[in-house]
């Protein structure tokens, strides 16, 4: 039951990210909401349940944005589980793991959807570089807000 209300709370995190966090962008970027998400329950849940977790939001948002069906799903899969697979090695409740894990699968996420964009469609910008160095940074400190809000039901998952 849990997975399930973790899925349905991600497609409404999705719907939230299209609707009205892809249009406040601070000098052309955005957060990625979905995948803060992703990586905060990732740390509290074991290796399959965030993978498959990962690939079923993946795949909603690649249905949602368009682009190349299935790249997200297989991103969000990997990162759900390199983030379960390391969580026992590293200190959860830190504010500044927290930032470092973010930052780190935000420069994966914007570094893979950098090089099939540059692969599939041929574009390489000046801003597209710039992304790859600032949205992670901006992740991170959304992510740590994100993470001090919800803090007591984050880590009732572990809990349960």
């Amino acid at each position: 039951m849990k997975k399930v209300l973790l899925c349905i709370l991600g497609f409404f995190i999705i719907i939230l990210q299209n609707s009205i966090i892809n249009y406040l962008s601070v000098f052309g970027m955005t957060i990625n909401i979905v995948l803060i998400y992703l990586v905060i329950i990732s740390l509290y849940l074991d290796e399959l349940e965030s993978a498959i977790i990962g690939a079923i939001l993946g795949l909603i948002l690649d249905s949602s944005v368009g682009g190349i069906f299935g790249a997200n799903a297989l991103i969000f899969f990997a990162i759900a589980y390199m983030v379960s697979y390391i969580k026992d090695k590293v200190y959860k409740e830190s504010p500044i793991m927290i930032f470092t894990i973010i930052l780190g699968t935000t420069f994966i996420y914007c570094g893979i959807s950098f090089l099939l964009a540059r692969v599939l469609y041929n574009v390489c910008t000046f801003t597209s570089i710039i992304k790859i160095l600032i949205v992670p940074i901006l992740n991170s400190l959304v992510g740590i807000l994100v993470y001090k809000i919800f803090k007591k039901p984050i880590l009732r998952l572990e809990e349960e």
